[in-house]
């Protein structure tokens, strides 16, 4: 049992680094929500030490699509007209993403990390509203990162972690009712933070976890060849600001430790808008 004296050192130091990581992720800008793998919010890598692991994730999100601009080109007429694009919800945006990780313990306290891998997204057909499906080959995405420990009582660590990552998916978008695939790019950029505890028993099982706070920035595009209700050939484009569906948060994560150098996380995440599941494979040298 912890202390009277150590519990109210956790509560100030617990909320002392949420108050920090909630200014450092206004001053950056209050962008959009997205989710990516966290891990503990406290290194486990001493001063020198590497790390080497392979990430899986599966997330669910909805994304405010708004600021929408469209442009279109009739051929038959040699005319360009532009305006303004309908707002919507892009409902159940699912991502999976591997990642291979590799991290280094820069003090004993902190370390940075770099992941790199590919994403394949899919959603269904909430643009149109046509039974559109959008497809896309895997696509790179990275991610890079740190952890630090400010406090460590026992078997108890304090901790935060913030990472910032990017995606950008070159797919199609199809529908029985169309005779031409659409062409679709969406670009994302997300950051990340939390802070929490990560709490081992004797046993080498830890439990961490915590509330976080999570943004993306980005837009999707899309462009298609059609012809019009007076038989005019068009092309079109048509772009949104991904919007903001949910910036908060809660997350919980289980590590299993061989008693060697591998290790073994399974995490949730969870929000209003969105929910990822992960799996990561670390091996520590």
């Amino acid at each position: 049992m912890l202390s009277g004296t150590i519990f109210l050192k956790f509560i100030k130091t617990y909320f002392r680094l949420l108050s920090l990581t909630f200014v450092v992720i206004c001053i950056s800008g209050s962008e959009v929500f997205a989710l990516d793998p966290l891990g503990p919010p406290t290194t486990g890598l001493m001063e020198g030490q590497y790390e080497f692991g392979i990430d899986y994730s599966n997330s669910t999100m909805d994304l405010e699509l708004d600021g929408g601009k469209y442009t279109e080109w009739n051929h038959t007429l040699s005319s360009v007209t532009s305006g303004e694009a309908e707002s919507f919800t892009l409902k159940d945006f699912e991502a999976n993403k591997i990642y291979v990780n590799f991290g280094y313990g820069i003090w004993d306290y902190c370390d940075m990390f770099l992941r790199l891998g590919m994403i394949n997204a899919e959603f269904g057909d909430s643009i149109w509203e046509a039974g559109e499906e959008f497809d896309n080959q895997s696509d790179i995405t990275f991610c890079i990162g740190s952890r630090a420990t400010f406090y460590e009582e026992g078997n108890l660590k304090i901790g935060r972690i913030i990472q910032l990552s990017w995606a950008n998916l070159d797919g199609r978008l199809k529908s029985p009712q169309w005779t031409e695939d659409e062409s679709s790019d969406i670009e994302i950029i997300e950051i990340q933070a939390a802070v929490g505890p990560t709490y081992t028993t004797d046993n080498g099982i830890s439990f961490y976890g915590g509330p976080f706070l999570h943004f993306i920035g980005g837009d999707i595009t899309e462009k298609f060849n059609d012809v019009n209700l007076d038989g005019d050939d068009i092309t079109a484009k048509y772009t949104w600001d991904i919007g903001e569906s949910s910036n908060f948060g809660g997350y919980f994560g289980v590590q299993l430790d061989d008693g060697e150098y591998t290790f073994l996380n399974i995490e949730y995440q969870c929000t209003s808008g969105a929910d990822l599941y992960s799996l990561s494979l670390i091996y520590r040298f």
